[in-house]
């Protein structure tokens, strides 16, 4: 398993634990009021809770490591290269319509690019940038690679997107947190100055990242 996989087991396990832990604290205030529940009822709220914290922190942790950790960790660990467009890996995914409720199919593009590495060898690779909009053949794009990995990592930044990257994932942040410590016994307020100052210091080391990213074209 990879290091990303990993991850991903970690905040998933993570999420489990703390929806048990929000579960049991529900469980123990609903019997107080109307006595023990039925099986049926129990494993329902248990599973909605999971998917909330999974989808929760799922949004914050993964989205903050594929999008700013692992390209700013690429960025200053990787060799640096200017690459040339030379066609793009085409993927379909399905989108949903929430007015109509249909689903319908967009194309987006990953562009290949061609670069000559330290070696002095040829390489042709997929870059982990996507878009509906790619860029031109023939454009030049700075990317980082090594031979260890399957793709090359793009290193020009989009100010907005990261921008918005990072307002997205400090909001995640902080529901994320403000659910979790359901399961204590701190007071609204404390919960939400707690999970205010959690979605400030993701967001400061997401920002980092992108310095780091800025730094190295």
């Amino acid at each position: 398993m990879t290091f990303f996989g990993y991850f991903v087991l970690i905040v998933g396990l993570l999420s489990v634990y703390l929806a048990y832990r929000i579960f049991d604290k529900i469980r123990k205030k609903k019997s107080s009021v109307k006595g023990k529940e039925g099986f049926v009822e129990k494993g329902f709220v248990f599973l909605f809770i999971c998917l909330l914290m999974i989808s929760i922190n799922s949004l914050t942790m993964i989205l903050s490591y594929t999008f700013f950790w692992e390209k700013a960790y690429r960025s200053v660990s990787e060799n640096q290269y200017e690459a040339v467009v030379i066609g793009y890996k085409k993927e379909i995914t399905r989108t949903q319509n929430f007015r109509s409720s249909s689903y319908h199919n967009t194309a987006i593009y990953f562009p290949k690019v061609k670069y000559v590495n330290s070696e002095g060898k040829e390489v042709i690779k997929v870059v982990n940038m996507t878009s509906n909009h790619p860029p031109s053949l023939g454009q030049t794009l700075n990317v980082t690679d090594s031979t260890t990995r399957g793709s090359a990592n793009n290193t020009d930044i989009n100010g907005l997107v990261f921008i918005v990257g990072c307002i997205f994932t400090g909001v995640a942040a902080f529901f994320a947190v403000l659910i979790a410590t359901y399961a204590t016994e701190y007071s609204l307020k404390k919960r939400m100055t707690v999970s205010a100052y959690s979605a400030i210091i993701l967001c400061v080391i997401n920002g980092v990242g992108v310095l780091l990213i800025y730094l190295r074209q």
